[in-house]
């Protein structure tokens, strides 16, 4: 028996070496092959319970989530949408109207530019449906490999360690719930090569190895820049920051610059300086615009309120079976899964056992408080202002805690030359869930049952102790084993697995508003009908007025609000809903806001002209109408929407 563990053993190892040797090789195959085979984790599949296509949808595993409609109904829409307008920065698509995708929504687009947007090549090349597999597999492969690269530099090139890193980066809830959207994935993708490039450049020796690392660090300050998602920005940066300025202080012994270096440096700046200049001019006026809205504008938070999302990775376990008695939604409430506190009680520990300060650790405690602060009691405006950290939100700037819990773990475990004594790790870990699930319960009453109580009970019980005892005989599987089950559940679920976008472009919906446009083109809007239909309209590659408008058409809105009564609630980011009136129909308000983020808006027949409207889509009849000067010709009627083209006598 124990030789035959023995073999199982080494057969164990040398299959470790063997994946880890072709680690790249290995990812490129899985983003060639999921590419090919045109899966995605999209949930296009809500879309089929809005308009009822009739078309199969073709998910294989897990089921789509209509809680990440910023998703599925927001970004992959207007991706879509590119395909039709030639991947123009400037779309004429959106909003029915000149539309600047690059820099709101970052969408693809035919530009050197796009360099800093590698993952959406795919739409460039293979199509909407490839692109949207090669966008998601992409950027899953490299969040995973570079988080086990930044892991390998934090553990001392401890494999297992770093594997471990990379399954609760890539695998955590927050991760996963937010995967497609506001550049979650790349924010930590571009922060985690950039420190991982920054150390490969002090301890390399070769001048062509550092361009390629010096290369990389500015691809990675770009596309981290260009995220332009402030909230998660922000406070990542204070990490990685102080991440990077560890590493340089960890390998000063190694820096080694010489005026090749300085040369290549001052060369690296101007380019990374002409390219954001170049960016940042083509669309100053889009940035002008956003900055002036009414919402989110320039606004700054001062945080504060969020004193129990430290217990709350414990309860993300059952987030993908379990909604209701939820605080907020899903995705509101997940978090990133960083064993709070044990990976602070271990490192702490082996340094007080080591005798010896860790710098990464105490560095990363400066940021770690800092944010600390801003989420659970906020800063004065001033100081909010100053730090940045006004443009966040405490709900959001709680990831970069999340991701120091990790790190902090990771460097812990590293640390650590002796576990701890079984009974002392016993009542630790015990004593550490109690207190965890305790609040975990205080500040989630309706969603932590009893049962969910005692799961989580046991659950952080056996992390916390094979976390504390790691460093034993079978500490080191036993961790692993269990983050992996937990990760399986709590984040790799979390999104579909599907084929193809059959569902959308297969819709005899989609197929009929083609046709009609083919045939005579012209601007669309959806009527009586509310967020989302109008960008499953967009899909179809039409014009369309009422899309999510990514920033205000001042110009239209005012030519129907001559006072301009009403600029405060168009002048945002916005869902909109058009409703049509009758000729003689009284208008008690033009615009009516419905939550910061949508508005309703009210036009007479008469006034579609002025919007430059030419074709309706509704799910009622427009008979009643027609005016002298309007008639609604009907068109067709498509799984219960109507379709008329609008002339003006």
């Amino acid at each position: 028996m124990e030789k035959r563990l023995d073999t199982l053993k080494q057969f164990l190892y040398n299959l470790g070496e063997k994946i880890y040797k072709y680690r790249y090789l290995i990812g490129i195959l899985i983003i060639l092959i999921c590419t090919f085979l045109e899966l995605s984790g999209s949930s296009i599949g809500c879309w089929d319970i809005i308009v009822d296509s009739g078309v199969e949808d073709k998910t294989i595993l897990g089921t789509s989530r209509s809680i990440r409609s910023d998703e599925w109904a927001v970004l992959t829409p207007m991706t879509f949408s590119q395909k039709f307008c030639g991947f123009k920065w400037f779309s004429n698509l959106l909003r029915g109207d000149k539309t600047d995708v690059f820099m709101v929504y970052g969408l693809p687009t035919l530009n050197l530019m796009q360099i800093f947007r590698p993952f959406q090549l795919g739409y460039l090349l293979l199509g909407n449906s490839r692109g949207l597999s090669f966008f998601w597999f992409s950027r899953l492969v490299f969040l995973f490999l570079i988080s086990f690269e930044l892991g390998m530099i934090l553990s001392k090139k401890n494999k297992l360690l770093s594997l471990l890193m990379a399954i609760l980066v890539t695998f955590s809830p927050m991760v996963q719930w937010w995967f497609a959207v506001n550049g979650m994935a790349e924010i930590l993708i571009f922060g985690e090569l950039a420190l991982v490039a920054l150390y490969y450049y002090i301890n390399s020796n070769s001048l062509f190895k550092r361009s390629i690392w010096l290369f990389l660090i500015v691809l990675s300050a770009g596309g981290y820049l260009l995220i332009l998602y402030p909230a998660w920005q922000v406070p990542m940066i204070y990490v990685i920051a102080f991440l990077g300025i560890a590493i340089i202080v960890e390998n000063r012994k190694n820096i080694k610059l010489n005026y090749k270096d300085i040369i290549s440096i001052i060369l690296a700046l101007v380019v990374f300086a002409g390219c954001m200049f170049y960016i940042f001019s083509n669309s100053s006026e889009t940035v002008k615009n956003i900055m002036n809205t009414d919402y989110p504008g320039s606004r700054i938070i001062r945080g504060g309120g969020e004193k129990g999302r430290f217990a709350k990775y414990l309860p993300n376990i059952f987030l993908t079976y379990k909604e209701y008695g939820l605080n907020d939604n899903t995705s509101e409430e997940a978090v990133m899964f960083g064993l709070f506190p044990i990976g602070l009680i271990i490192a702490i520990t082996a340094m007080i056992k080591n005798k010896k300060a860790d710098i990464i650790t105490l560095l990363l405690l400066i940021p770690y408080a800092f944010i600390g602060i801003y989420c659970d009691f906020g800063f004065p405006e001033t100081i909010a202002k100053i730090t940045l950290m006004g443009f966040s939100i405490p709900v959001r700037a709680f990831m970069a805690m999340g991701f120091i819990d990790i790190i902090i773990l990771i460097r812990g475990l590293a640390l650590t030359e002796k576990p701890f004594k079984i009974w002392i790790a016993m009542i630790v870990s015990l004593v550490v869930s109690i207190i965890m699930v305790y609040f975990a319960k205080k500040y989630n009453p309706n969603y932590v049952s009893t049962k969910i109580f005692i799961a989580l009970l046991i659950i952080a019980t056996y992390l916390f102790f094979f976390a504390l005892i790691y460093k034993t005989k079978f500490g080191k599987i036993f961790l692993l084993l269990g983050i992996m089950v937990i990760m399986v559940q709590a984040g790799v679920k979390v999104n579909p697995l599907r084929q193809g976008i059959g569902i959308i472009y297969d819709s005899p919906i989609i197929k009929e508003i083609q046709d009609i446009n083919n045939s005579k083109n012209g601007t669309w809007i959806v009527e009586g009908i509310g967020f989302p239909m109008p960008n499953y309209v967009l899909m179809a590659g039409v014009p369309i007025i009422n899309s999510t408008n990514v920033y205000p058409d001042l110009e239209r809105w005012e030519k129907i609000d001559t006072e301009n009564s009403y600029k405060s609630i168009y002048n945002r980011y916005a869902h909109i809903r058009i409703d049509l009136l009758k000729e003689n129909e009284d208008c008690k308000e033009k615009f009516s806001l419905v939550t910061p983020d949508q508005f309703t808006v009210y036009v007479y027949p008469e006034e579609l002209k002025t919007l430059g409207v030419d074709y309706i889509l509704t799910a009622r009849f427009l008979d009643e109408y027609n005016t002298e000067k309007i008639n609604f010709e009907f068109i067709d009627i498509v799984k219960g929407y109507t379709i008329y083209r609008v002339n003006y006598k």
